[in-house]
């Protein structure tokens, strides 16, 4: 059987669309969720899959349907994989042939499910690279504090435009570029690009 799962507490005028689509996949049953606690439509919906049986498809307009974040559409879908279930996002504009065949949709569902715990893992990665590097600005910022006036050219320099000199510096020194050539393009000393040099080699060392 193919249940369609709407998610209706934000958007009433979106729901009469999702309605028509899903008539158009063959829908049989339309379970709609009309609270207006975004905390209550997944326990509805979770609740919804329990009274589903194997070889059942649900039908839903976009994954956004199953959840606010990554974690809860996860939940959802590992729980239909659980079940024995599949899935059928209209949205994604599948060929009819594969609609109509219950192994393939079963297929689709255990791929989906691979990659979002793949974009979860990678959102992850991604936040404690954030963190990593806020810490190594803060670091920084508090060592040269402690050393005395803060530097105005360096990769971690309040003004953009002081950083983007800096980095500047740094490119056009790896290309060879003559210290005088880069301190009459970019209007600085020529004192100053030999301290970002010194402090370049020196990171880089480290």
């Amino acid at each position: 059987m193919r249940i369609g799962y709407v998610k209706n507490w934000r958007q009433v005028n979106t729901s009469t669309e999702k309605f028509e689509k899903m008539k158009k996949v063959g829908v049989e049953k339309i379970i709609v969720e009309l609270g207006t606690n975004k905390d209550n439509y997944q326990k509805m919906l979770l609740e919804s899959i329990e009274s589903m049986v194997e070889k059942d498809i649900l039908v839903i307009d976009s994954l956004d349907d199953l959840g606010d974040s990554i974690v809860d559409i996860i939940n959802v879908v590992r729980k239909l994989d659980d079940k024995g279930l599949a899935i059928h996002v209209i949205n994604t504009n599948v060929d009819r042939k594969f609609v109509d065949d219950w192994n393939l949709q079963r297929l689709l569902l255990k791929q989906l499910l691979l990659v979002l715990v793949w974009v979860e893992d990678k959102e992850k990665n991604e936040i404690k690279k954030r963190q990593a590097k806020g810490m190594e600005v803060i670091k920084a910022l508090k060592d040269s504090r402690g050393s005395g006036r803060p530097k105005k050219y360096s990769q971690y320099a309040k003004d953009p435009e002081d950083r983007e000199i800096y980095f500047n510096v740094i490119q056009m020194l790896n290309h060879d570029v003559p210290i005088t050539k880069i301190a009459e393009s970019l209007k600085i000393s020529r004192n100053t690009i030999y301290t970002i040099k010194e402090e370049y080699l020196h990171n880089d060392n480290d």
